[in-house]
């Protein structure tokens, strides 16, 4: 009988998993180009190009950085004048930063249950939980599923309300030939260390929106605000852009000249890794969906490129004796040789591919 790792067997896996995050002499070049160059701090030329590669990337008119995916979510509602009194549907699956953006503009997180198949926000759901105090709608793409956005967008149509987007953890998931980050009046992303895309701490913002990109932009820059040069929010003939002396109330939520060249080259691989991921994760589904008390998430028919954080799956106990399911984690653990995480639910597993 075959003898399970975590009982002193062999496990499956024998060779170790790749290191995360990937780097190559590019990322090293770059760095000591930005070292060389004596402009280490906000919109030097690397974060330019970087801002503008972002947005070209997502399909949208503009892309900022900031500090990290939290404080954009934050900007972003107080950009649109979200505050005291407002409600803001998010769903009640996420990590914490997705209601806490909320209560630090001073507005009320309003949480939503998510689907089982997927673990994104349920669109009947969130339709019922709007009030005449309802501003927005924050839809998180988690893990390595995505909401129904077809639906979500009609509702908050319907009810004029703003559609913001959480892709902080799917960087390059393709919904019907648009790339999340595109669908809502604006996307926010993670460039924390361990997100698909990362410079080991940071943060992104995808808009269409000329009249936000500039409240965003002075936000995250002290307040300051930019003006609009040759008719858009672009980079200026001398690759700078011209400040203007009026002032709003914020604070510094910038990035460095090095994170943006570390987000350069790896804006380069990105898509040859999101396509390994999606390729695994369907190879895993396949192997897993026949397997009784396993459930594969959901993928929605309009996804073209399904990006990936966390691999994630249903775990139910009855169709294994009623094992717990921190012992299953351990066991699969031992078999692969991973760190089996243990989602916010006993049920609920996810592992990094």
């Amino acid at each position: 009988m075959f003898k399970l790792a975590i009982n002193g067997g062999s496990p499956i896996r024998k060779e170790p998993f790749p290191k995360w995050p990937q780097f190559g002499h590019n990322e090293i070049d770059l760095i000591n180009e930005v070292v060389n160059s004596g402009k280490w701090s906000y919109n030097g030329p690397k974060e330019i190009e970087f801002s503008e590669r972002f947005a070209e990337y997502n399909g949208t008119e503009y892309a900022i950085c900031a500090a990290n995916g939290t404080v954009t979510l934050q900007i972003i509602l107080e950009a649109l004048g979200i505050g005291f009194g407002d409600e803001v549907i998010v769903p009640g699956l996420t990590w914490q930063a997705t209601a806490a953006c909320c209560i630090d503009v001073n507005a009320v997180p309003i949480l939503v249950d998510v689907k089982e198949d997927s673990w994104c926000i349920d669109p009947a759901k969130l339709e019922e939980a709007i009030t005449g105090k309802t501003k927005a709608v924050i839809v998180v793409h988690l893990y390595g599923s995505n909401p129904e956005m077809h639906k979500i967008i009609d509702i908050c149509k319907k009810h004029d309300i703003y559609l913001i987007e959480d892709a902080a953890h799917q960087h390059g998931t393709t919904i019907n030939g648009k790339k999340i980050g595109s669908f809502g009046i604006a996307g926010s992303f993670s460039f924390q260390e361990s997100k698909v895309l990362t410079s080991g701490e940071g943060g992104g913002i995808t808009t269409s929106d000329k009249e936000l990109v500039q409240k965003l932009d002075a936000l995250r820059n002290c307040g300051r605000k930019r003006s609009v040069l040759a008719g858009d929010f672009k980079t200026s003939s001398n690759g700078y852009y011209k400040e203007e002396g009026n002032f709003i109330q914020s604070g510094n939520y910038r990035i460095t000249e090095f994170q943006a060249a570390i987000l350069l080259t790896q804006l380069e691989v990105l898509d040859n890794q999101v396509k390994i991921r999606d390729e695994n994760a369907k190879y895993l589904n396949k192997a897993l969906k026949d397997i009784r008390g396993i459930k594969i998430m959901r993928r929605e028919k309009e996804t073209d490129i399904q990006s990936y954080f966390n691999f994630a799956f249903r775990y139910n106990r009855k169709f294994f004796n009623s094992l717990d399911v921190k012992i299953f984690r351990k066991a699969l653990s031992a078999e692969l040789g991973c760190v089996i995480a243990l989602d916010l639910s006993q049920d609920k597993l996810k592992i990094s591919i």
